[in-house]
Formats: structure tokens, C-alpha cells, sequence
């Protein structure tokens, strides 16, 4: 989602895929979903192609699309008028020209896409009722971005460091944000800043008093006189927000593109124009502090979780997955830690059972091929969790017409007494039709000692041949006694073909499991617990045996931590916003804890290793990081967790 909403090749400000998303009522774009190849091929089109195709489908009036059309080129034309001007602008004021340019182009993006919401959202649906009275949601929507803006200008320019790059800076986000039309956006942007104004402007630089007594006053001298009054009580309207969080009203921001049932985009293109803000904030003056870069990593390491865990109503409900769509669930699959060689088989069986159904609407004969499949790996690794995915996948392809999984093993399968077992069987094929049927530890209806599990094998390959267009089944298990299963019988052997191999997770996906748990449940992490779960999953992952418990070892350790955490917190007696949703190193209990004193001892520190190129960089649990990009070859990779250096 991240690269379709910084796609500006068609158009400058915003996306065609965002004024895609922006369209129509909830109900119409349910029935007209956007999958990522639709988003992706908005992006190449034009604002009249991407209004054509929507009042083809009945979800744009021609009212509307005069509109947009119209507010669309007024921001064109103004916003090409001031990337003209702004190399002068920089010049006058000493900011940094690229920073200019990025915080114009973030303030006017922000702003046409709430003239697109003005003209899109239905009337109806933009009000929202509460115990304080009627909201604007729109209104409240774009305040809350101005509140984030204002907070974050608060931080890279604070009180007592005035200078002209603070005014300016604090000029160019109130001229977008608080002006009505594009042309006072334009107007204001650009201000006194022009050549013949610069040596004057300049005293703002140097300790600018505001003179006594009678004098000539221009346009210049009311500005100057007025310039650290405006500074002072824009920080005073923005020091509450700055206090509260500036995390808060994105929140905000999320809840509303909830309220209106809009697609999962616009929160990720909300977070691309914060995020562009800070950049630009950062680099005006040509200096980023260390207190400035500790702010920015804070403040969007909050807005990712918040668009990770952004869930719009439009989006299916649990165990309806109708409108899903391939794409969709291949992006799900990605969002998955780790088994990057289990996510490539199954895009390879996906992409293959897409063919095949092409050839059939093609009036071509299917390839020969079976989907059932043997997983083989440790608890805990996702086996399940790929299995379930693969049913909705099918279904979304049309190899299933239902999807749905049912789990069993040899208990469900196999009974105590002749005759029971082929009912018992029957019955779990019959609820599986349609779906995928997951046997886990198959390897259990074989044992030395003949028994009714080889009746339920029987059973289980002649439903296999009879229903193969119903049925799809995946047997899984530890790798050995799996091989050995397959190769036992021929009818196995046979209907068996593809194998996908589940790795023990690494330390650092371990870790990267605790905390997606942790921020599913809106708990935050000290660092100095980070730098302990690191030491924690780096000692289990190096002790483990043959039966490692994987996910399930993270989720042993997460309870264990919550019920510390309960513990401390009734012995303290406080029970406050802050300390219901903080864990501390103290509330985990480690086997690790010597080898973390000992390694704090050494003072080497910890890396990140870029999995591209094999770049190594220095990483603190300080830094709160979620992604990191490598210098060298320009890969962007998760860096939550680094790795102690041997």
C-alpha cells in the first residue's frame, strides 16, 4: 500500500488511486471493491479516466465529476505557480529548497483531498451524532491532520529559537491549512518573500524589537512587528495536542475513515503526507537534532501501527470472505512474519491455480494437477494459519465455492470399534466438502500395530478420487515421521505431490511475534523490556529441541507477561491509562537473564543486517525503529529487532 500511494506519475498532488477510493456511498463501493491491480492501474489514469469509469458504474454523478474536475485544476494551477516561485522563496528565507518543496507539495495534497471528500461523501453520511451534539466528520477529519501539522512544526521550531526560517516555516503550513480557495493558499505561501524584501526580512535574524514612537510603517514593518506574536500564540493553540500525543488525533484521523467506511488506503496515504511533514519540518533549517529525529521515529512508528491495525467496516466479516479478492489475500499473506520460502510456494500454487481457471474459461482442457498438500514443520510455525489462507484463496479463484477449513486428527478420524471408523471418517469429509480438509499428525493413522487408521485411510483417498473437485486436503506434521507417512502407502505417494516446509522462526521474528500480540491488545514495550525479549528469544531459539514450540512459545510468553504485569499493578494500586497499557522488563521472566547481564557488560551492542546485500548497521532498542532502510543498495526492511553480534 505504501508504494501505490506515493505514486504521483499521472498526477502531482494525489493519486488516481486515492480519488478512487474516495468514491461513491459504502454500499457502492462494496459492490465495486478495488483490488491492488485497480489501485495500481488508477494511478496511471487521468482525474477525468478515473471519473469516466466511476459514473460508468453508476457511483459518480456528472455534478460531481464537473466539480472534482474543476477544484482539481484550480490546485494545478496554483500549486504550479508556487513550485515556480519557491527556489526565491528559499532563497529569501534560508530554508532548505527541497524541504520547501516537500511541505508544499504534503499541505496541498492534504488539502485537495479534503476538496474531494467535500464534493464525494454524501451529506448523509458526513454528520455524526454524539452525547456533545452533531460533528462534522469531514471537518473533524481534516482538523485532526492540522492538529498533527501544527504539533509537529511545535517540535522542530519551539519556543526562544526564533528566526526567519521559524516564520516562514510557521507561515507556509497556516496559509495551506487555514485558507479557504487555492489561490490564498498560493498567495499566503509565498507572503513577503520576494527578493526585494530579503535584507529587511533579515532582521528577523537578528534579534528583531519592535521600535517605540512615532515612525513609517509599510507592509514589511507591520509584518516584522507582528512576526513573533503570530510564532508565540501558534504555539500556545498547539501546545495541548503536543502534550496529549500527537499519535492521538491520527488515531482520530483512522476512526473517522472508519465512521465513513472508507478503504484501508486513505489511512496509509495519511500517513505518506505525515510523514512527508516531518521530513520537510526536519530539514528547513538544514539541521536535524537528535531530540528532532527521536520525535520523528516516535510519532511514526505510532501512525504505522495504527494503519496496520486499521480495520474498515467495508472490509469482510469474520468467516465471510466473499469480496476478497486475490490480491488482497496474497497482501495478507505478505503481512505474515517470516516464511518467505512458504509465502513463494503458495504464490506459486495460487498464480497456477489462476491459470488453470483461465484455461477452462477459455474452453481449454485444465492441466492434470492436484492441490492437496503435506506441510512439515514444528508447532507453532503457521501451518495452520497458511492452511486457512489457502482455503479463502481458492475460493476467491473459484477452485472452492465455500473455502472453509475443518481441522481434525486421528481422534476425529479413527474409532475404537469395527465399524465406526468409516462413519466417523464419512462425517469429516462430508463438513469439509467444498473446503479444505487439514489432518494434523497424519503421520498417527499409521502404526506398527495394524488398526482401524489404515480404514480411515482407505476412506480418505477413495473420497479424495470421488469428490477431487470439492475436496482439497493438507496432512501436516514434523518433517520425519511426515516423509515416512507419504512413503508408507502408494495411494498416498501418489495423490501427494507438493511438500511445503515450515522453518523454525528466527529470534528476531520471534520477538517481532510478541509485539504484534502486544499491539493487538494496545500494549507498548520500554525498551528495556525490547532489549530482554531479544535476549529471551535468542536463548530459547539457541536451546531448542526437535519439538520447538514456535508462535506458541511467543504466546506462552506473552501471557506469562500480562499476568506479571497484573500482579505488579494490583501491588502498586495504580491502574492508570499509562500503566494499563505499558510492560516493563520486570514482568518477564527469563532463563536469559544472566546472559543479558553479561552481554550488557561487553558494551558491543547489537546490528541489523540488511537481508539484500548483507549490509551491517548498529541498532539500540532506543530507537524504537519499524523499518529500517539500507544506504547501500536501498532495501527497506523490518528493523524492530536487531541481532547480538558474536
Amino acid at each position: 500500500m505504501k508504494q501505490i500511494v506515493q505514486d504521483f506519475s499521472t498526477h502531482p498532488l494525489v493519486p488516481g488511486s486515492i480519488l478512487a477510493c474516495l468514491l461513491g456511498d459504502p454500499q457502492s463501493r462494496k459492490l465495486h471493491p478495488l483490488d491492488d491491480a485497480q489501485l495500481r492501474s488508477s494511478n496511471k489514469m487521468s482525474v477525468v479516466d478515473v471519473l469516466a469509469y466511476f459514473q460508468d458504474v453508476g457511483m459518480v454523478s456528472e455534478q460531481q465529476a464537473d466539480q472534482i474536475i474543476d477544484i482539481d485544476a484550480r490546485f494545478l494551477r496554483g500549486y504550479k505557480e508556487l513550485h515556480r516561485m519557491i527556489p526565491e522563496i528559499a532563497e529569501v528565507t534560508g530554508c532548505n529548497r527541497a524541504a520547501v518543496e516537500k511541505l508544499a507539495h504534503a499541505l496541498f495534497s492534504a488539502k485537495l483531498m479534503a476538496e474531494y471528500l467535500e464534493i464525494a461523501t454524501p451529506p448523509q453520511l458526513s454528520y455524526e451524532k454524539t452525547t456533545k451534539g452533531t460533528v462534522d466528520l469531514l471537518e473533524a477529519l481534516f482538523e485532526s491532520f492540522r492538529t498533527i501539522v501544527g504539533g509537529a512544526w511545535s517540535v522542530f521550531f519551539p519556543r526562544g529559537e526564533f528566526s526567519l526560517v521559524t516564520d516562514a516555516s510557521a507561515q507556509f503550513w497556516t496559509a495551506c491549512l487555514y485558507s479557504a480557495q487555492p489561490e490564498e493558499m498560493l498567495n499566503g505561501f509565498i507572503g513577503l518573500y520576494r527578493r526585494p524584501h530579503r535584507e529587511r526580512l533579515l532582521a528577523l535574524n537578528r534579534g528583531y524589537r519592535k521600535e517605540k514612537g512615532v515612525r513609517l510603517h509599510d507592509a514589511i514593518t507591520d509584518y516584522l512587528d507582528s512576526a513573533q506574536e503570530k510564532v508565540s500564540k501558534l504555539h500556545d493553540a498547539v501546545a495541548d495536542s503536543v502534550k496529549e500525543g500527537l499519535d492521538r488525533p491520527f488515531q482520530e484521523i483512522s476512526r473517522i475513515l472508519n465512521t465513513l467506511e472508507f478503504p484501508p488506503l486513505l489511512a496509509y496515504y495519511y500517513d505518506f503526507l505525515v510523514r512527508e511533514v516531518c521530513d520537510a519540518f526536519s530539514s528547513l533549517d538544514n539541521l536535524v537534532t537528535s531530540k528532532e529525529n527521536r520525535f520523528i521515529q516516535y510519532l511514526l512508528k505510532q501512525t504505522t501501527i495504527i494503519c496496520e491495525t486499521h480495520h474498515p467496516l467495508t472490509g469482510p466479516r469474520a468467516g465471510d470472505h466473499g469480496l476478497e479478492t486475490l490480491d488482497q489475500l496474497l497482501g495478507e499473506l505478505d503481512e505474515l512474519v517470516g516464511i518467505v520460502a512458504v509465502k513463494e510456494k503458495v504464490r506459486q500454487m495460487a498464480h497456477f491455480a489462476r491459470l488453470q481457471q483461465m484455461r477452462v474459461a477459455e474452453g481449454l482442457n485444465p492441466i492434470p494437477a492436484s492441490y492437496h498438500s503435506v506441510y512439515t514443520g514444528n508447532p507453532g510455525t503457521g501451518k495452520t494459519t497458511v492452511a486457512r489462507l489457502m482455503g479463502r484463496i481458492y475460493k476467491s479463484l473459484g477452485v472452492l465455492k465455500r473455502g472453509h477449513l475443518v481441522e481434525c486428527d486421528r481422534s476425529a478420524l479413527v474409532a475404537e470399534y469395527v465399524g465406526q471408523t468409516a462413519v466417523k471418517t464419512n462425517t469429516v469429509i462430508d463438513s469439509a466438502l467444498d473446503g479444505i480438509l487439514f489432518i494434523d499428525e497424519a503421520y498417527a493413522l499409521v502404526r506398527e500395530k495394524e488398526d482401524y487408521g489404515r480404514e480411515a485411510i482407505d476412506i480418505l483417498l477413495k473420497r479424495m478420487e470421488d469428490n477431487r473437485d470439492r475436496l482439497i486436503v493438507i496432512v501436516a506434521g514434523y518433517p520425519e515421521p511426515m516423509k515416512k507417512f507419504i512413503n508408507a502407502n502408494p495411494g498416498l505417494h501418489s495423490r501427494f505431490t507438493r511438500f511445503v516446509d515450515f522453518p523454525d522462526y528466527t529470534p528476531q521474528e520471534l520477538c517481532r511475534i510478541f509485539t504484534q500480540m502486544c499491539r493487538k491488545h494496545g500494549l507498548t514495550l520500554t525498551p528495556e523490556l525490547v532489549e530482554k525479549i531479544l535476549h529471551h528469544f535468542t536463548y530459547l531459539h539457541t536451546e531448542r529441541k526437535d519439538n520447538f514450540g514456535n508462535a506458541r512459545l511467543v504466546r506462552n510468553c506473552f501471557e506469562s507477561v500480562i499476568y506479571s504485569q497484573a500482579s505488579r499493578l494490583a501491588a502498586s494500586g495504580s491502574f492508570d491509562t499509562n500503566s494499563l497499557t505499558k510492560l516493563l522488563a520486570e514482568d518477564l521472566s527469563t532463563p536469559a537473564e544472566q546472559l543479558l547481564a553479561d552481554y550488557r557488560r561487553t558494551r558491543i551492542g547489537y546490528i541489523l543486517r540488511c537481508p539484500q546485500c548483507g549490509e551491517v548497521y548498529s541498532w539500540s532498542p532506543e530507537l524504537q525503529l519499524t523499518e529500517a532502510q539500507c544506504g547501500k543498495c536501498g532495501r527497506i526492511y523490518n528493523g524492530e529487532f536487531g541481532q547480538l553480534q558474536t
